[in-house]
């Protein structure tokens, strides 16, 4: 758990599948005056010994036990594309367990629906198609990408981070608040009315954020996505 200073307005950070916290690097830099708790999976970066989740509710409550403690000040959840069911669970767990509620919540480039699809593959395919979809989704640098070393590495945290997701069904979530969203997406990546339904769950204030490129749009707009995250941690919202 990287350590905490309680001066600053924190963010929670959940990265994708197969991503590890160095993902929020570059947006850390763009949000100097915030301290950004870039959270590790199991079995991925600095965790990497350590034995990858089965299940989305063995993910969220590892995650929740990371941060319980340390939700006394304004903070907020940020979660991108699996992350985003990542923050979505945790933030289920914290209101339940009657914590002090975030003040927003930001998601990107994850709609709110079941991907089953993520476990029709046939066993003997398996590999060649997470590698055919991770490539695709813009995951994976050119350079890399017959690389037998980082697939070796990589392509387990793949297929486990895809098998959860694929398990996860997001009509089994069961609750709604009116704790402020923001959702950043990509119409090239996934179409605005799919975004939309995160309105289902964020009853009360929900904006969608348009960005151009693919899944990984953060990439090229990190900066303008670091000025939303500012403008909405300093607004003043009834939760």
């Amino acid at each position: 758990m990287p350590s905490i200073k309680k001066q600053r307005k924190r963010i929670f950070c959940f990265t994708y599948a197969g991503g590890t916290s160095a993902f929020f690097n570059q947006i850390e830099l763009d949000l100097k005056g915030y301290e950004l708790v870039k959270l590790e999976y199991a079995g991925h970066g600095v965790r990497h010994k350590e034995q990858v989740y089965d299940s989305f509710d063995s993910l969220a409550d590892d995650m929740f036990e990371q941060i319980r403690d340390n939700l006394d000040n304004d903070y907020a959840l940020f979660g991108y594309s699996m992350g985003s069911i990542s923050a979505v669970e945790v933030l289920k767990r914290i209101i339940d367990s009657g914590l002090n509620l975030p003040t927003h919540v930001f998601l990107a480039a994850h709609e709110p629906h079941t991907k089953s699809e993520l476990l029709g593959y046939m066993d003997d395919e398996a590999d060649e198609w997470v590698k055919k979809r991770t490539i695709e989704f813009g995951a994976v640098p050119e350079k890399l990408q017959n690389n037998k070393v980082f697939w070796r590495t990589y392509l387990p945290l793949y297929r486990a981070d895809y098998t959860i997701i694929g398990k996860y069904n997001f009509e089994k979530l069961g609750f709604s608040t009116t704790i402020p969203g923001t959702v950043f997406y990509s119409d090239t990546d996934t179409p605005r009315s799919e975004m939309e339904q995160w309105k289902r769950i964020f009853i009360g204030e929900c904006e969608l954020k348009r960005f151009e490129g693919n899944h990984f749009f953060i990439q090229q707009h990190h900066d303008e996505m670091a000025e939303i995250i500012r403008q909405r941690m300093e607004m003043k919202n009834d939760i």
